[in-house]
C-alpha cells in the first residue's frame, strides 16, 4: 500500500522542479524551449503559437500554485487507484 500524502507530495514537488526549470529556460532561451518541445510534438509548428506577452510574475505564481495543486490531486487519485487495484488483484 502506498501512502497517499507521500506519493502526492513527491509528484507535486517533482512537477514544481520541472515547472521552475521550464520557466527559467523559457525566460533565458525561449527559442530553445520551442525547439525542444517541437521535437516532442510531431507535425505541429509550435512557433505559430508562441506568445509575445512579456513575463509576468503574477502569471508565474498562479501557474506555480495551480500546477502544485493539480499534481497533488493527481497523486491522490493515482494512490487511490493503485491501492484499490492492489487489493483487487
Amino acid at each position: 500500500m502506498l501512502n497517499a500524502r507521500v506519493v502526492s507530495l513527491s509528484l507535486a514537488v517533482t512537477t514544481e522542479v520541472i515547472y521552475l526549470s521550464c520557466a527559467v529556460l523559457s525566460y533565458v532561451s525561449p527559442k530553445g524551449v520551442i525547439w525542444f518541445f517541437s521535437t516532442w510534438i510531431h507535425a505541429l509548428d509550435l512557433t505559430a503559437i508562441v506568445s509575445s506577452k512579456p513575463f509576468a510574475a503574477a502569471d508565474f505564481f498562479t501557474g506555480f500554485v495551480s500546477i502544485f495543486i493539480a499534481s497533488y490531486l493527481t497523486g491522490m487519485v493515482f494512490t487511490y487507484v493503485y491501492n484499490a487495484a492492489g487489493r483487487a488483484g
